[in-house]
């Protein structure tokens, strides 16, 4: 009667990923001990409307985005991340696309391992949705530990940084739902909800920066399923991506 695997891809990309398909479970009370009585669930019972479908609204104009850095200037700097450093060590910067976002959860679980075993670098996570829903989610996949979070709600320092709204063609890949559901059964990383503010046509995008102030690494997302290797961002740095430590 569905098809399941289409009807939760269908779903994920309306923003709906929380939702639980029609089941069709055995009913005990009805048709007794070894009975054939079935019972739908409700599809919609636990759906956050309007996260789901505010996250797909493109937001207001906001400031007016750069062209992305490349390897070799500057790195732009303002108030809420500031090159070079105030404490002397390099940083790997990694943009978030949204808070709940899976493949965004890999890239973040590979940074928070990168920062547990290089000391010398200082990882930041730049997050678009609320401080409420950052931490939210943040605490959810387990904590942030050494990665430090910059909140970012109005998008200055992604356009600062040439991370402007995607197209259809990046967010709606029917490629990115494919890896979707291998990302949910090798990793275990699932839709979660929206985090408030959160919009699905932000891009998101990683970048190193030495001690300098110099970008040595990067580039924004090309798709929305991008596996970004933090590691080479490690490697430009100067440090090797198998130092040992603690993941």
């Amino acid at each position: 009667m569905f098809n399941k695997l289409g009807t939760k891809i269908a779903l994920q990309r309306a923003g709906l990923g929380n939702v639980s398909l029609p089941s069709f479970p055995k009913n005990e009370s009805k048709g007794g001990e070894g009975g054939t009585g079935y019972e739908f669930s409700n599809p919609f019972a636990n759906v956050q409307w309007g996260k789901a479908f505010s996250s797909w609204q493109a937001p207001a104009e906001g400031y007016p985005v750069a062209d992305p850095p490349t390897i070799g200037i500057r790195a732009p700097s303002n108030s809420k991340l500031r090159f070079p450093p105030i404490d002397g060590r390099p940083c790997v910067i990694l943009f978030l696309r949204f808070c709940g976002c899976p493949f965004t959860q890999k890239l973040f679980l590979r940074m928070r391992s990168l920062a547990n075993r290089h000391t010398g670098i200082h990882f930041i996570a730049v997050s678009h949705c609320t401080p409420e829903a950052t931490a939210a989610w943040t605490k959810k996949i387990g904590g942030a530990w050494n990665v430090d979070v910059v909140i970012d709600e109005q998008r200055e320092l992604y356009a600062m940084w040439g991370l402007g709204m995607s197209t259809w063609a990046h967010v709606l890949n029917p490629r990115n739902g494919i890896n979707q559901i291998k990302l949910s059964k090798q990793e275990n990383a699932v839709w979660q909800p929206v985090g408030e503010g959160g919009c699905r046509w932000q891009v998101g995008g990683a970048y190193a920066v030495d001690d300098r102030g110099t970008v040595k690494w990067g580039a924004p997302m090309q798709s929305v399923d991008e596996d970004v290797m933090l590691e080479d961002g490690v490697r430009a740095l100067g440090f090797s991506a198998a130092a040992p430590g603690v993941f």
